[in-house]
């Protein structure tokens, strides 16, 4: 059985292979939505990593790939934030990676359940998640408003106003996704 909408984060990767529309949509919002944070600031720094991001959503580079290339291409020390240890925390590429790629993806599933006509998505649970976060306790197992959701997205991770609404991803290791009610 082919997977058309991913479980938990890991199935982000088999997803766009098996739903091309997806794949599209999630490709078309890495090339044209604003991405906020520091990380990416100055010179070239947010065009290699929508071109990391690019080659992760057209499934040319797995996860371990993506984040080495974050790693090299968007080198702290070529920061303009290179002194900022809240910016760069140890492991601060992997989250980076972590959180645009659940962003985007979860973004796109959102916006397709959206444009079908629908209000409702599915957030579901995950068995990579820990039982303690936020996410788990009050979003798992739930129907949400797919709109409310994509604001909260968009609000945190476009525009960079971080509230603290309940929102997937959550944080930086978050797993959960959207999917359609079935």
């Amino acid at each position: 059985m082919t997977t058309t909408y991913a479980k938990d984060f890991y199935g982000i990767p088999e997803s766009l292979t098996n739903n091309s529309s997806i794949k599209r949509r999630s490709l078309d919002l890495v090339q044209y939505d604003s991405i906020a944070g520091k990380v990416t600031m100055g010179g070239s720094r947010l065009a290699d990593f929508r071109e990391i991001l690019i080659d992760f959503f057209d499934l040319k580079i797995d996860l371990t790939e993506a984040i080495s290339d974050v790693e090299s291409k968007l080198a702290r020390h070529q920061s303009i934030y290179s002194g900022d240890n809240r910016v760069f925390a140890i492991g601060w590429a992997e989250r980076l990676v972590r959180t645009q790629v659940s962003r985007f993806y979860n973004q796109a599933v959102l916006e397709s359940i959206i444009e079908s006509g629908s209000d409702d998505c599915f957030i579901e649970h995950s068995a990579n998640e820990k039982g303690s976060s936020k996410c788990s306790q009050q979003l798992a197992g739930t129907t949400q408003s797919a709109q409310l959701m994509l604001q909260r997205l968009k609000s945190s991770y476009g525009d960079g106003n971080w509230g603290q609404d309940l929102k997937i991803p959550d944080h930086p290791h978050c797993t959960h996704t959207f999917s359609p009610v079935a």
